[in-house]
């Protein structure tokens, strides 16, 4: 523009710094925000709003939350300059920061509408916060302001973190009061709600209930209901949910490996469900598919396998497996000792067990009353036999 002798004015900053912002390039909006002083210009609401937000885009919550205190003493915010803030500090886990500019919006004489409350709900699950969460979609409520699905969501979620079931199921039964149209993500907070809580029948029956009303779930949702079998040792359901979760039809936009590790807590869980149901063979299957189909293995994985060779007496194979935990550089924990300890104190290998037993703290692993136990226990087999 200089070259052709145009002087750019405050609208040719502002709309360069909005092409920026909705492009993610918050370096680029800030040194244009920073040259306007340069230009003898001031910056105007605009200009603060797609700064902040493009920082608040980005992650950047320090920088756009100090855009914002320059800009009050300038410029009057508005709710499109406190909601950029808000979402800023959502996305850098400063539920209070958030508390406090929705508190003071009334005092600036600035409504919050339905993208402010949201923000903050969502910034308050995210720092487990559930009673603020649910405090401030009740204050929504209050001040009239019509919540969303994303309203919604986020309050689910923040109920399922703290194990809320009840309240989550609540939520999720008003947003037909409210004509929300819920989503997968929502049926998805409200199962794992269940799940964490025990509750294996209402998250089964959330799962069936998806296609009433037009959703498909996806791995999250059979991971979550998977999870909630294992818990109650229903391992049949389990491999058989893993069956269907294994034939869905894929984003095409998930690669091959991302896809394999979102399998990992679904084969894991079902795995678990084998290995407490005693069917140690179907367990041992399960763990030998995921090392085929490429599912990253974790120590979940491992250690209900391992335990289902202690169950069958394979104390040979439940030590191979323990060692194996190293060369693909998985962490054995306490779980993992506990379940080849066991493994060779059934067996009679009560030397092997004591050895293990001993190098828990060489690989930094605390003992627990479980390792104490089962130690205790090889040694008594032992003397019994002489």
């Amino acid at each position: 523009m200089r070259s052709a002798k145009i002087q750019p004015n405050v609208i040719s900053y502002n709309a360069a710094i909005s092409s920026c912002q909705k492009g993610g390039q918050w370096l680029q909006a800030l040194c244009l925000f920073h040259a306007m002083p340069e230009a003898s210009l001031a910056a105007d609401t605009i200009t603060f709003n797609s700064a902040i937000s493009s920082c608040a885009k980005c992650g950047q919550w320090e920088q756009a939350l100090s855009l914002f205190q320059t800009m009050q003493a300038t410029v009057q915010p508005d709710v499109i300059s406190f909601s950029a803030a808000i979402s800023s500090c959502e996305k850098g886990l400063k539920w209070q920061l958030a508390l406090n500019l929705l508190q003071m919006m009334p005092a600036m004489k600035v409504t919050p509408n339905v993208i402010s409350f949201n923000a903050v709900i969502s910034s308050c699950e995210k720092g487990n916060q559930w009673q603020q969460a649910l405090s401030v979609f009740n204050i929504m409520a209050k001040a009239e302001v019509q919540p969303t699905v994303i309203s919604f969501d986020a309050a689910i979620s923040a109920c399922e973190k703290a194990w809320l079931w009840q309240q989550a199921l609540g939520l999720l039964q008003s947003m037909q009061m409210e004509t929300v149209q819920p989503d997968v993500i929502s049926f998805n907070a409200a199962i794992s709600a269940c799940e964490k809580s025990g509750q294996w029948q209402q998250a089964l029956c959330l799962f069936e209930a998806m296609p009433e009303v037009e959703l498909s779930p996806d791995i999250i949702s059979y991971s979550a209901v998977i999870s909630s079998c294992e818990k109650v040792g229903l391992w049949q359901e389990a491999l058989g949910l893993l069956e269907a979760m294994c034939t869905m039809r894929m984003p095409k936009s998930q690669t091959l490996e991302n896809l394999a590790s979102f399998l990992t807590p679904g084969f894991g869980a079902a795995l678990s469900a084998c290995q407490k149901a005693r069917q140690w063979q179907q367990a041992l299957c399960l763990f030998d598919a995921m090392i085929v189909e490429t599912i990253p293995l974790d120590a979940i994985s491992f250690n209900a396998a391992i335990s289902a060779c202690d169950k069958a007496g394979q104390w040979q194979q439940a030590l191979s497996l323990f060692e194996s935990m190293s060369h693909k550089e998985i962490q054995p924990d306490v779980f993992s000792f506990s379940a080849a300890i066991s493994s060779c104190g059934n067996s009679g290998q009560w030397q092997r067990a004591l050895f293990l037993f001993q190098t828990m703290p060489h690989a930094k692993v605390q003992r627990n009353t479980v390792s104490f136990l089962v130690a205790i226990s090889s040694c008594e087999k032992a003397s019994s036999l002489h």
